[in-house]
């Protein structure tokens, strides 16, 4: 009886080490994918910000109305 007490024990050791490795890797995939969104330098003070949030005027970009005043 004492051996098949141990293939338990290790089969439930085994088991569980699966399944927390298992966990562990899925969460490596959950990672937020960096931003792909073309960023502009302001033409007045060179601060990167996104494509969406610029003012374009002239073909030049600027990242706020006192920038661009």
């Amino acid at each position: 009886m004492g051996i098949v007490k141990l293939i338990i024990i290790v089969l439930i050791i085994w088991l569980g080490f699966s399944v927390w490795r298992k966990l562990r890797q899925s969460k490596g995939n959950d990672l937020p994918q960096p931003s792909t969104r073309k960023m502009l330098s302001c033409n007045v003070c060179k601060m990167h910000i996104p494509e969406n949030e610029a003012i374009i005027q002239n073909g030049k970009a600027f990242c706020s109305k006192k920038c661009l005043g």
